[in-house]
């Protein structure tokens, strides 16, 4: 019956990101239904699954949480760090190596590992996706804005850009769950049943958005750097977490989901964010695009590498 359950999570879960990626293909508006798709993650079903589930978490959680910031800071800047002495070898192009950059430093956080959480983990592992997810935007924020300017002719609005993070719907939602958590404040139970409708929704649509993000930005130029870049994003940074963790004497369920943060590819955000600063977005697309049709597979043996 087990086998059964996990057969049935597993394909929904190709069947969700080839269906966001076929239509992607054939339709000319998949960049509007990509937006609002994800508008109603960001802004609605996600901010109530972070307080469904941050409410939920026991108290005892918040002794590692010192431990999931400095993991999330390594996991996102050792990426960074590896490819900056690649550089230092060999010349590359000024604008294709601040869009490898932005793709070795931030990985898909959140609509990836959100449904992979719920699927294998259950949604007390929400907590710490969001904490990653915070991380992320700070980093975006910070280092993204400066990678941008360093290696890119671009000029966005960096007010803005802070704007929109300190805006964040997941972050006032997790300030807010923080808030009712110290009043001591706990969801009925009929409130809680309902919302895990919510978790359902969240789960497909944000593999959904995956398949539209991959299929919108879909190129295979410059294969030979991206495969670099996903070498050192999927492979050595969840290696060295791995390796981290096993003698962190952090909580099994904290592991677990800190090292599934750790091997997702890169977002499909760096596409975004090349163009804005008028980096190589073309090479952002193209790793963004590998790095998530590798990662797809490898799913199948994510039941034995976390549990």
């Amino acid at each position: 019956m087990q086998a059964l359950d996990l057969a049935l999570r597993m394909g929904f879960f190709y069947v969700f990101i080839l269906l966001g990626f076929a239509i992607a293909q054939k339709t000319s508006r998949a960049d509007h239904l990509a937006k609002v798709s994800t508008s109603l993650i960001i802004n609605l079903l996600l901010p109530i699954l972070i307080l469904q589930s941050l409410l939920a978490t026991p108290a005892s959680a918040l002794t590692e949480l010192p431990a999931v910031i400095l993991l999330g800071l390594l996991t996102h800047l050792l990426g960074f760090a590896l490819l900056l002495v690649v550089f230092r070898r060999r010349t590359v192009d000024k604008a294709k190596r601040g869009a490898l950059l932005l793709c070795v430093t931030f990985n898909n956080a959140m609509f990836l590992p959100i449904p992979l959480v719920l699927m294998f983990i259950g949604d007390a592992g929400i907590a710490i996706v969001t904490i990653f997810a915070i991380i992320q935007m700070a980093l975006f924020v910070t280092l993204g804005s400066f990678i941008g300017a360093t290696y890119g002719s671009g000029a966005p609005d960096l007010q803005s850009i802070v704007r929109k993070a300190v805006l964040f719907p997941p972050f006032l939602a997790a300030g807010l769950a923080a808030f009712l958590f110290v009043l001591g404040f706990t969801l009925p139970i009929e409130v809680t049943s309902v919302l895990e409708y919510n978790g359902i929704v969240t789960t497909y649509l944000a593999l959904f958005v995956v398949g539209l993000g991959v299929g919108t930005s879909f190129s295979l130029s410059g294969l030979r750097s991206a495969l670099e870049v996903i070498s050192i994003r999927q492979v050595l940074v969840p290696a060295a977490i791995g390796a981290v963790l096993l003698v962190s004497g952090l909580s099994n369920l904290t592991a677990r989901v800190i090292l599934l943060e750790a091997l997702m590819p890169p977002a499909v955000l760096t596409v975004t964010y090349a163009n804005g600063f008028k980096l190589d977005a073309e090479t952002a697309a193209t790793t963004v695009t590998v790095g998530t049709l590798l990662f797809m597979p490898f799913v199948l043996l994510l039941p034995l590498i976390i549990g």
